[in-house]
């Protein structure tokens, strides 16, 4: 249900082009003027080719090849060395072919949206792609703006003629935000809703809740980095805050979307039609197209959670495994679940847990995690999340068909939570219709104001937060845990007391299920017996002068010497 992505059907020119020339598509204007971008079908054919840059969130490498868990080398999961830790990057870029500082896309949507009034047909289809193009544009710059912050606005399809541009300086943050802003409004303006609109395409809602992700994001940087060199001066990010919360509220208030029944089967799925919780998503065909997610290839793909990560489950109580008489420990893989968030069993696995279930019908089981070896999940702690466990007769393998979710409808609950947090203006019923919905379909009790448990473990952010705030962001942890939103999340927060408190630890070695897997020798451990697989690595040692934004490639700045590089760099 809702706009769903399906590569097998989007439209006629998706079957023109194998898996790799789409990925090196030629820009949109080597199509010849003349016989194109005279109807809504051109317009249409034209703004397809952008769908492919989905999703919005940070999904690692997925595709014909090895695909690692999004959120992989966060304080949340880690990968399986650590010389791929998300924060081992200190060298300044040389080039573009070397970073993202990527301006393809820009220029591609630029020209697009300048052929657009040049269509003729239905003013309703036409609208339709024209703010699809501005989404587009929207969503290229907050992928730029999550890398370097300040960025040259570009409004316009440019040549190697127009100096004004090349040459252009950075423009400041909040003004690319106030920009990036103004194209979704224009796109809403513009969309339809669902259901008018086809279900596979962009609509108003969608660009809605996009809306409202980039201005808690700009919200939350604003207040957090305030001060600081990333900071804006002059503001608080209270105005983005309310804009964040507005949107989510708006979209909440549709009534188009609700919370799908079960949360552990939202992500193993290869068709995700008629959910109701699902915005966007997209579809796989590796036999039909050659085009697959890969998640299941390797796994469990050098990804696994972290000791810190299971933590932040609550026990099923509502209090903190910290003062809940209901934890039962940590130091035996078969019990960890017990009494616990019932999404703990939905994201890891556990003996007895269903790992294949053969074309024959018969099954195996879980016993212990890899945690040497190829593809390893150095911490013990296996996902369950995306595991699809039915082997395909054809292929006698997992599938690759598994979908992407892109956007879902908890994202907007807990975006309108936090922003109202943030704003200290979150009531009760705030809650109610927002992070209780949540906890209900879990089947946790509900969080409520005014008896918030204090937990001795709440995280180190290097500053306090209200009760409720501390709370607000376990539960986004808990619930978006390994789709992609960490790492911003922790720059957003402006968390590098987090992030330097030591690198991620594992499960307790000497349960009697993880220490049949391999030696003493073969692992690392901390005094108290847990794996500590970056044990000879120290610290991430994160600058927090430095390391919030990406270091533009030196290159670029000769070329265009007004570009400033960024703090640090």
């Amino acid at each position: 249900m809702k706009n769903i992505f399906k590569i097998t059907v989007i439209s006629f020119a998706w079957m023109m082009i194998s898996c790799d020339d789409y990925l090196d598509r030629n820009p949109l204007d080597d199509i010849t003027e003349v016989e194109f971008y005279k109807t809504a079908q051109d317009l249409e054919t034209a703004v397809n080719s952008f769908y492919g840059d989905l999703p919005l969130q940070r999904w690692q490498g997925a595709g014909n090849g090895f695909a690692g868990i999004p959120d992989n080398n966060s304080d949340l999961l880690i990968g399986e060395f650590a010389t791929n830790r998300f924060l081992g990057f200190y060298t300044t870029p040389t080039d573009a072919t070397n970073a993202i500082w990527s301006w393809d896309e820009v220029r591609e949507i630029n020209f697009y949206l300048s052929k657009v009034n040049e269509a003729e047909g239905d003013q309703s289809d036409l609208n339709q792609y024209t703010g699809e193009g501005y989404f587009f544009r929207a969503y290229y710059y907050f992928d730029l703006l999550k890398d370097y912050g300040d960025l040259p606005i570009i409004d316009t399809y440019i040549t190697d003629a127009d100096e004004e541009y090349l040459y252009k300086a950075r423009d400041p943050r909040n003004e690319v935000v106030d920009f990036i802003l103004s194209d979704l409004n224009t796109a809403i303006g513009l969309l339809g809703s669902y259901p008018d609109v086809a279900e596979q395409r962009i609509n108003k809602e969608l660009a809605m809740a996009l809306k409202a992700r980039i201005a808690l994001y700009e919200g939350t940087w604003e207040k957090y980095h305030s001060g600081t060199v990333f900071g804006v001066d002059g503001s608080d990010g209270s105005s983005y805050l309310q804009i964040a919360a507005d949107a989510a509220k708006e979209v909440m208030d549709s009534g188009i979307f609700r919370l799908h029944g079960d949360y552990g089967s939202l992500f193993n799925q290869t068709d995700l039609s008629g959910n109701s919780e699902v915005l966007l998503w997209r579809q796989y065909d590796y036999i039909g197209l050659n085009i697959g997610n890969d998640l299941q290839i390797g796994w469990p793909n050098k990804s696994s959670y972290t000791k810190f990560a299971l933590e932040s489950y609550l026990s099923i109580d509502g209090d903190p495994i910290s003062v809940s008489p209901l934890f039962e420990g940590d130091d035996d893989l078969s019990t960890i679940e017990n009494n616990r968030d019932p999404r703990l069993a939905a994201t890891i696995m556990v003996p007895g847990d269903t790992v294949r279930i053969n074309s024959d019908g018969s099954v195996e089981l879980f016993v212990a995690p890899v945690i040497t070896g190829q593809n390893a999940a150095s911490t013990g702690y296996e996902s369950q999340k995306y595991r699809d466990p039915n082997i395909e007769e054809s292929s006698n393998q997992f599938t690759r068909n598994t979908s992407k979710i892109i956007m879902r409808y908890a994202e907007l609950l807990l975006i309108y939570a936090e922003a109202k947090a943030e704003l200290g203006t979150l009531s009760q019923s705030d809650l109610d219709i927002s992070i209780n919905l949540l906890r209900s379909r879990a089947g946790m009790p509900a969080l409520e104001m005014a008896t918030i448990v204090t937990d001795p473990m709440w995280p180190d952010y290097g500053y306090t937060l209200s009760n409720v705030l501390y709370e607000i962001r376990r539960e986004r942890s808990v619930e978006l845990i390994g789709e992609g939103f960490r790492l911003d999340d922790l720059f957003r927060w402006r968390a590098h007391e987090l992030i330097n408190s030591g690198l991620p630890k594992g499960a307790y070695f000497y349960d009697g299920h993880i220490e049949t897997m391999a030696s003493e020798s073969e692992v690392s451990l901390d005094a108290n017996g847990y794996l500590d697989p970056f044990q000879s690595d120290g610290s991430y040692n994160f600058d927090p002068e430095k390391a919030y934004l990406t270091g533009i490639p030196s290159n670029e700045i000769i070329l265009n010497p007004n570009l400033e590089q960024n703090p640090g760099w």
